[in-house]
């Protein structure tokens, strides 16, 4: 018989988690036969808590096989003695997989065949109504540290070098990000995906330059925050681009060009499209307009230099991409829409809205206003 076997931890690996509820550092077992029967093999010291708190009902302890806790010298006979009990002699394993494990199953004759992408993670890619409870519930946390942050840039007084001042100090991508933080813990939120990115003026012409220094005047602020529920575990995320006073032309330009993609692109998400029509749909819209594009620039260093969007979910990047594939959408994927433009000594904007896809369009999730001028 045929199975599905992981070795870890769940905080975090997304599709261990996904596949048993149950939520630990340390590593544990998880086999799921051809016929969905699944099995949580935890240490002793986390059996009860797994009974509590797992969605499976097959909860079973490594002092069953003669084991304490999961370890090397123990861990791949425990992981036998099981597969042998339920009558598994073949095994599709994660490509992370410990080679050490692999090579002692393969020892006693165990077929073990790592797979690019696993059923667990194909699954995970349609969200069920508390899913989207969840990333709902991420998304307003993540609203609030927008609204936080855009606030901070909005009260600040400009002084005589257009530098941005708060409270009698310069304000820095390095204070508007802590006042980030802070919002996202008090709402339940961590940061787990990455500090969020507070990115003024040319260097925010690199899409994933996090910021530091002092925020200027007339110059344009990315800010991207993807937030992860502490209590849910679910992420979400948003960038807005805004200007404290009147920017360049050229960045009114180009943010006027990523409002209208970004709108277009969404308005085209609908169940049955393939991922690769909306992103070509926005490279269209910007080679009409006079940028490059990824699409025939793979190496350019200006205009929209990354794929339109991503799945967003218990990974804050996860399937499917919005990319040049071939991913149909289905109802019930969770993806960003997300175009950019990028120019070396001006600077950058990026857009980004969360879409929950329906049979005949999407609705987007977020709420939160799009204002260049602040």
């Amino acid at each position: 018989m045929k199975a599905l076997l992981m070795v870890s931890g769940s905080a975090h690996n997304a599709d261990m988690y996904y596949a048993t509820r149950f939520l630990s550092l340390d590593p544990f077992i998880f086999i799921r036969n051809t016929r969905g029967k699944a099995i949580l093999i935890v240490s002793p010291m986390e059996y009860e808590r797994a009974k509590k708190e797992s969605i499976l009902s097959e909860i079973r302890s490594t002092a069953d096989y003669g084991g304490a806790s999961m370890d090397k010298s123990r861990d791949e006979l425990i992981i036998l003695k099981a597969l042998r009990e339920e009558g598994i002699d073949e095994v599709e394993v994660p490509k992370y997989f410990p080679v050490y494990i692999a090579d002692s199953l393969r020892k006693e004759g165990i077929t073990v065949t790592p797979v690019e992408e696993l059923e667990v993670t194909k699954e995970r890619e349609i969200k069920a109504e508390w899913e989207i409870e969840y990333i709902k519930k991420a998304q307003r946390a993540c609203e609030h540290a927008m609204r936080v942050a855009i606030e901070a840039i909005r009260n600040s007084r400009i002084d005589g070098e257009q530098r941005l001042v708060a409270n009698g100090e310069i304000l820095t991508s390095e204070r508007v990000r802590a006042s980030i933080e802070h919002a996202l813990v008090d709402s339940g939120c961590s940061c787990d995906g990455g500090e969020p990115i507070v990115a003024c003026g040319k260097r925010a012409s690199d899409p994933h330059f996090s910021g530091h220094g002092t925020i200027f005047a007339h110059e344009p602020v990315i800010i991207d925050i993807f937030p992860r529920l502490k209590s849910g575990r679910y992420f979400a995320d948003m960038t807005r681009t805004v200007s404290r006073g009147d920017p360049s032309s050229r960045i009114k330009e180009m943010y006027e060009a990523v409002k209208f993609a970004q709108e277009s692109a969404e308005g085209s998400v609908r169940e049955g499209v393939r991922c690769s029509d909306v992103h070509n749909l926005v490279c269209d819209i910007f080679e009409d307009m006079g940028y490059e594009t990824i699409r025939n620039h793979a190496h350019a260093n200006r205009g929209f230099i990354h794929s339109t969007g991503h799945g967003v979910g218990l990974d804050v990047h996860e399937s499917p991409s919005v990319g040049d594939n071939d991913y149909v959408l289905r109802e019930g994927n969770v993806i960003t829409i997300e175009p950019g433009l990028y120019e070396p000594g001006v600077g950058g904007v990026r857009l980004e809205d969360m879409v929950l896809v329906h049979k005949n369009g999407c609705e987007n999730l977020t709420r939160f206003e799009k204002r260049l001028v602040i």
